[in-house]
């Protein structure tokens, strides 16, 4: 089991990394990269996820669930939790959580609006998007 620090501590050391769409190394990553390189980093997974659009179709929450990760309320969420958000009718982006103090969240995300990795507060259309969270499989 890895600790819940040590995965947030692990996904800043992506911050700065430019986004690219199905990047997967710290020359360019994409929210589900960031996802999937930090649990092989960690020795907490191996599997990847390839070849979705640039609009993802929600696929990937299946593909998180079938690697062992378990469906939690967003407000039992905690860090070292991935957050899911949608974007019209299915869930298209993902996060890690870092901090939460009540209902206010952080998280560590590859953003393509933004162009890199970064970490923000859970905030305003964040909140208004938000579909799911999932406790990563060998994460206590």
């Amino acid at each position: 089991m890895v600790s819940r620090d040590t995965v947030i501590a692990e996904a800043r050391s992506w911050i700065g990394v430019r986004w690219l769409h199905q990047g997967r190394n710290r020359h360019g990553i994409d929210c589900v990269g960031l996802v999937v390189m930090v649990r092989k980093a960690l020795s907490i997974g191996d599997d990847d996820l390839a070849g979705y659009p640039r609009a993802p179709d929600g696929s990937f929450m299946s593909h998180f669930i079938r690697a062992g990760g378990i469906r939690v309320g967003i407000l039992k969420a905690q860090p070292a939790d991935l957050l899911l958000f949608k974007d019209a009718r299915s869930p298209c982006h993902v996060g890690i959580i870092t901090a939460r103090s009540g209902d206010l969240m952080h998280m560590i995300h590859a953003l393509a609006t933004r162009h890199k990795v970064l970490e923000e507060p859970v905030i305003g259309e964040w909140q208004q998007k938000w579909v799911a969270a999932i406790q990563m499989p060998g994460v206590d």
